[in-house]
């Protein structure tokens, strides 16, 4: 099934009324899409990127990725933003 993941959906600097999907502890801060893209390489999911606008914030920069995957689409997003923490992690330890 494909599902559609926005990048406002997992930034914890949004409202749930902004786009967060996700509870706040569990959600990253300043979410980039080239940080949801690597996630989902690093978990094998099957994805499209695109760099669209989110609607209710047309005016700044997102995008989005298409995923191709079975269970719910919150559990899809709480596993990309663990791996995005876990791949900045990894980038500050360099």
């Amino acid at each position: 099934m494909r599902r559609i993941i926005w990048v406002a959906n997992l930034d914890a600097k949004k409202t749930r009324a902004e786009g967060r999907r996700i509870p706040k502890r569990l959600a990253v801060p300043n979410v980039r899409l080239q940080e949801v893209v690597q996630a989902c390489k690093e978990l094998g999911l099957k994805f499209e990127a695109e760099n669209k606008k989110y609607p209710r914030s047309w005016w700044e920069e997102g995008g989005r990725v298409a995923v191709e995957a079975e269970g719910s689409k919150n559990k899809i997003m709480i596993e990309i933003a663990g791996k995005i923490l876990e791949i900045r992690e990894r980038k500050k330890k360099k």
